[in-house]
């Protein structure tokens, strides 16, 4: 049996989180191997416990707290789902074999700096680097010293778990849009705000879910009033079971400034709700614009693509039609589950 750490230097519950616990859960029913999700405790401690995933609870992220894990394991593999785990993890290579799961195109990982010339040294540790895009691996600013032991695999969703999870909550929704994720930097929430604001000068009737919650989570309720949007927007804060609200919803808004491939996006394509996006990173290969969404590159187009979204029935049939397809396309779990494995399982050498 292979024994599989899956570590996490956060204690939210986002993106790269949620693939750590689609992999163990993905494996359940697979006795040749043992998985543990490790990292510290806060707001994800409800969401591992109802998503039945075992969890090592590490008092604090360091060198002391993850031996001990490590030793108390004996892991055969740690998964490493961020840059800090990684390299944390590579101190560990002699016991372990060390897989680098690299989930978001890091503005600070494009330019010489400490983060990626590290990340680099420590890299000859891995035995494989998983990236979510290609735009991730590509805008490494060592990507050429990498690309050996790397490989693109975008993130999927069990479409499947989705649909269920949204029969389970009982509450009746309707949105125009929605926004899914974290408040923070990365997602760029306050653009978010004002291209939302200009929609409503436009169409006042205009609804609009905000889900999820970050460090940035004031500063957009301080948009919100400046605009005087209360009446339009509704803030959920961070919800285990999002789904209903966004199969609720007619199109979901991103302006993120980077991402990987975001399961966000992942989870809109599974409930058949088109996007409206910057152009960033993953997202520029997961969107067909025009067909099943938009990418648009000035705040203007963006409104202006928007409203005529909102107001053309018949452009948000064809795209709810495209997008169901565009889901049986991308979103075979089984498939990335046997990639996964296919991985672990690997005979790479260690340089």
């Amino acid at each position: 049996m292979k024994k599989v750490m899956h570590l996490i230097s956060t204690d939210v519950f986002s993106g790269a989180e949620n693939v750590a616990c689609q992999i163990i859960n993905g494996f359940s029913k697979n006795n040749d191997y043992k998985m543990i999700y490790v990292s510290k405790l806060g707001s994800n401690k409800k969401c591992l416990e109802d998503r039945s995933i075992p969890y090592y609870k590490l008092d604090k992220f360091n060198y002391k707290c993850i031996k001990k894990a490590v030793q108390d394991f004996k892991p055969d593999i740690i998964h490493a789902h961020d840059i800090k785990a990684s390299i944390y993890a590579s101190l560990f290579y002699k016991q372990s074999k060390i897989v680098s799961h690299i989930h978001s195109n890091h503005e600070n990982m494009r330019n010489f700096n400490f983060k990626p010339f590290l990340y680099n040294i420590v890299s000859n540790r891995f035995s494989k680097i998983i990236w979510v895009s290609k735009s991730a691996l590509n805008d490494y600013y060592y990507s050429n010293k990498v690309q050996q032991k790397s490989i693109v695999l975008y993130n999927v969703i069990d479409s499947k778990g989705i649909s269920s999870k949204a029969n389970q909550d009982k509450n009746q929704y309707s949105f125009d849009i929605i926004y899914l994720g974290r408040m923070v930097y990365a997602k760029n929430p306050i653009r978010l705000i004002k291209i939302v604001n200009e929609v409503i000068k436009k169409r006042p009737e205009t609804t609009v879910a905000l889900v999820g919650t970050g460090e940035l989570e004031q500063d957009v309720r301080k948009e919100i009033h400046e605009y005087n949007l209360e009446k339009n927007i509704t803030l959920f804060g961070f919800q285990e079971n999002p789904y209903k609200i966004l199969s609720s919803s007619k199109i979901m808004l991103m302006t993120s400034r980077y991402e990987g491939t975001p399961m966000c996006a992942l989870e809109a394509i599974a409930c058949g709700v088109p996007i409206i996006s910057t152009p960033t990173d993953g997202l520029k290969e997961l969107i067909e614009s025009g067909n099943d969404g938009f990418i648009c590159y000035t705040d203007e187009e963006m409104v202006n693509t928007i409203l005529k979204t909102l107001n053309d029935k018949k452009i948000l049939r064809q795209l709810n039609s495209n997008m169901q397809n565009k889901n049986k396309q991308i979103n075979n779990f089984k498939q990335y589950i046997n990639s996964i494995k296919a991985i672990y399982e690997s005979k790479d050498v260690i340089v």
